[in-house]
């Protein structure tokens, strides 16, 4: 909750969203809509790399990142291996958006973690 303690402590507003998706078998999957397979990637005019169409949520206290990890997280391929019983045969990548907007400038900065 730090990150949500910083923000309210400044003079700016700021929004966090949330997307959360697998790679498996080389296709994108996005966790927070299984129904949503076989995503592709695609590259902005400032050459930034995104997922079209996954999905984002918006996001407002640590327990909502929280609840959305575990709701990705039970959304995973797994499979049962010689070494694992519970073993992901997937890489997932949990992005968090964080886009602070000046309120006296009204100029915006955007990272991604």
């Amino acid at each position: 909750d730090d990150i949500f303690d910083y923000i309210h402590s400044q003079n700016s507003e700021f929004t966090i969203k949330i997307s959360y998706y697998e790679i498996y078998m080389e296709k994108i999957r996005d966790l927070l809509d299984p129904k949503k397979t076989n995503l592709t990637i695609h590259e902005d005019k400032s050459r930034t790399t995104y997922i079209k169409n996954v999905t984002e949520k918006y996001v407002e206290t640590g327990q909502q990142i929280l609840d959305l990890l575990c709701e990705g997280k039970r959304n995973r391929a797994v499979a049962v291996t010689d070494m694992n019983e519970h073993s992901s045969r997937s890489h997932s990548v949990f992005q968090l958006t964080l886009t602070q907007s000046n309120c006296v400038t009204r100029q915006k900065v955007s990272s991604k973690l």
